[in-house]
């Protein structure tokens, strides 16, 4: 069985381009409410919280970094860079070159989505 994750979300329709566009995950199902995008590895469901809820969440522009949770979701990638570029051109943010990390023989470099989660993106090391 694939592992899968739940992320409320603000704006459904832009957080779905988000995660389609830059991890080519694909629409499994989709309603008004919500979203499961797959991809061969694992499930990712977005759900649109709550119009009474929306209303008190402020997305500014850009994001403000949401680090008060204590998820963050991982994703392997093949080149850091490529995808860095689709995190930026799908309106997210990633965080500076200089930031970048090695653990475990990959290479970590963090980045937000258009509302500012904090996702990890995880290239094999190039040894």
């Amino acid at each position: 069985m694939a592992a899968s994750a739940v992320l409320y979300v603000k704006d459904l329709r832009s957080m779905r381009a988000f995660y389609e566009s830059c991890f080519a995950m694909s629409a499994r199902h989709t309603d008004e409410r919500a979203c499961v995008l797959g991809s061969c590895d694992w499930e990712l469901s977005l759900v649109r919280v709550p119009e009474h809820l929306a209303a008190a969440i402020v997305i500014a522009a850009p994001p403000v970094r949401r680090e008060q949770t204590p998820i963050k979701l991982a994703f392997d990638v093949a080149d850091l860079d490529q995808v860095g570029s689709l995190v930026v051109a799908a309106g997210g943010q990633l965080d500076p070159a200089d930031a970048i990390w090695e653990f475990r023989g990959r290479l970590h470099r963090d980045c937000l989505d258009p509302e500012g989660n904090v996702l990890q993106l995880r290239q094999p090391s190039r040894d």
